[in-house]
């Protein structure tokens, strides 16, 4: 990889990750107020929109992940006509399908009721408060599929710096009138205001980076291009499911069969996993741009194959650190700024935290599968998956209540991973599936002793108050860091990212004897604090 990809790299994932850190901030102060003004029932209400409201995504059809798909050679070859013509297509596409996601979320509003059983306000205002969030999704389709070009010409940080001000702005708003004037109406129409404002704005700024792009237009291309997408959004509409059922159905099914009041109290979990993916995603769709940029430019398989287990390394450390910093943190946090009423059971903290790992983790095959356009061998893995999900999470919410919906998606989760990878072996590297197998199995490895390793030594920092909140979080932060490090250290996806992304000063010194010891200090340290706690 060379330098320029290695600086755009560190450009968007350093941009991205202190925007999204700022967004976090204001997120936790944000939901604390909503929560004492407002109240816990309609963080419930909250959920379950924003759980519908994602399944209204599903109307496009994977329209976005096959520009995306197709925007990577024109881009790296620089073809502006190509872009333009894919670009008209794009929005002449989203329009439609505006509309379509407004037919369909009235129909669903009939249902609300059903959907909230035990809603403690009249249904006529629960559908006016569907309206006001369903025009915040609507308006996307309008506005922000310009976003995707910024994406995919590696320029992700752009985008990011236009959300964070324009979060800023529009979450002072809204702190100031549930502080004043409590009023979940006015609360909603910012945030409709927050994604509009913020759209335009990146619509505005793409203009002036690509001029008017829908002015270029190929009838040559919208012809070449247009079966192309046809048959790959086909292929994509069926993952498009299978993502729908796995990460917007959990709070729909606990809300009609335990309450919704139960989904509120999930949600200061979920809001936590949500924000972590988001930082996730985000980092790792700048990367993917750089990825896809690589892919295209290099014609060896072996190369292609090296660069893919490499970013699965990045994956599993992403995802290993965000699991175990949760799974270990996230009561204490919860009591300390929402309250100990609120703090749910160990083992729920695990069942999320293990499936927050898992869908980082899946991010992998996800982008070899929309680079390599892979989509029309995952027809049967989701339709079983999907369908597995349903009905584990439906058996099991009544007796285990939200732990039976998180196995559901763990166990679904677990199929959609092994299974993508059997089909990137097979189908476009042509290497023994076994290599993916050994390769999952030892990270699962390494995750449990690290985060058996963590909660044993951390398990004597105790205390509720805001200072050993703090210790206990820079001590299991190190330690999830630098623990499945030194394990790492011996394979060759460490060295290649170290000799990559480490400055040379710091990468003579990332060494496995270093780590080991850095670790061991880490552990002893833990114990010696514990003590004097």
């Amino acid at each position: 990889m060379d330098n320029s990809r290695t600086k755009t790299i560190y450009k968007n994932s350093i941009v991205t990750l202190i925007c999204q850190i700022f967004q976090i901030f204001l997120a936790f102060v944000l939901r604390k107020i909503f929560i004492s003004t407002l109240g816990v029932a309609y963080l419930g209400y909250n959920s379950v929109f924003a759980n519908i409201l994602q399944m209204l995504n599903l109307a496009d059809m994977g329209i976005g992940v096959a520009i995306t798909s197709f925007l990577f050679k024109p881009l790296a070859d620089g073809d502006k006509e190509r872009i333009a013509t894919l670009m008209y297509l794009y929005k002449k596409v989203y329009n439609i399908m505006g509309f379509v996601v407004l037919a369909i979320g009235l129909v669903i509003s009939i249902f609300l009721g059903t959907i909230i059983s035990d809603a403690t306000c009249n249904l006529g205002y629960l559908r006016i408060l569907f309206y006001i969030n369903l025009i915040g999704t609507i308006s996307t389709y309008f506005l922000a599929y310009k976003r995707t070009l910024i994406i995919a010409d590696q320029k992700s940080y752009i985008p990011n710096l236009v959300d964070m001000i324009t979060d800023f702005a529009v979450s002072a708003a809204q702190i100031i009138y549930l502080l004043v004037k409590p009023n979940y109406i006015i609360y909603l129409v910012l945030a409709i205001t927050k994604n509009i404002i913020s759209n335009i704005n990146i619509s505005i700024r793409c203009d002036k980076e690509y001029g008017r792009i829908g002015n270029n237009v190929s009838e040559e291309y919208v012809k070449e291009y247009k079966p192309q997408i046809i048959q790959y959004v086909k292929e994509v509409f069926v993952s498009r499911i299978g993502a729908t059922i796995f990460y917007s159905t959990d709070n729909i099914i606990i809300s009609s069969f335990r309450g919704s009041l139960l989904v509120g109290y999930l949600s200061s979990y979920t809001m936590i996993t949500v924000q972590l993916t988001t930082v996730v995603n985000q980092i790792l769709a700048s990367l993917q741009a750089t990825f896809g940029n690589y892919i295209h430019s290099r014609k060896s398989l072996d190369e292609q194959l090296k660069m893919t287990n490499n970013y699965f390394c990045v994956n599993f450390i992403i995802g290993n650190f965000c699991m175990i910093c949760f799974t270990l943190l996230v009561q204490p946090f919860v009591s300390l700024f929402f309250g100990q009423t609120l703090v749910l059971p160990f083992s729920t903290v695990i069942w999320l935290g293990v499936n927050l790992m898992l869908t980082i983790l899946i991010q992998l095959p996800s982008q070899v599968f929309i680079i390599y356009k892979l989509f029309n061998y995952d027809r049967p893995i989701i339709i079983t998956s999907a369908i597995l999900n349903i009905i584990i999470s439906v058996v099991l919410v009544n007796p285990i209540g939200i732990d039976g919906v998180l196995i559901g998606t763990f166990v679904t989760s677990l199929i959609y991973l092994f299974s993508r990878f059997y089909i990137i072996a097979k189908h476009v590297y042509k290497v023994s599936y076994r290599n993916y197998l050994i390769k999952i199995f030892l990270y699962f490895v390494l995750s449990a002793v690290s985060l058996i390793l963590i909660y044993f030594a951390c398990s004597r920092i105790t205390g509720f108050s805001m200072k050993s909140f703090v210790l206990r979080m820079m001590v299991v932060g190190l330690m999830a860091l630098f623990i499945p490090m030194t394990a790492l250290a011996f394979t060759q996806e460490f060295q290649f990212l170290s000799n990559i992304l480490l400055p040379m000063k710091i990468r003579k010194y990332c060494n496995k004897y270093v780590l080991c010891g850095i670790s061991l200090l880490l552990v002893i340290a833990s114990f010696l604090i514990g003590e004097y706690n």
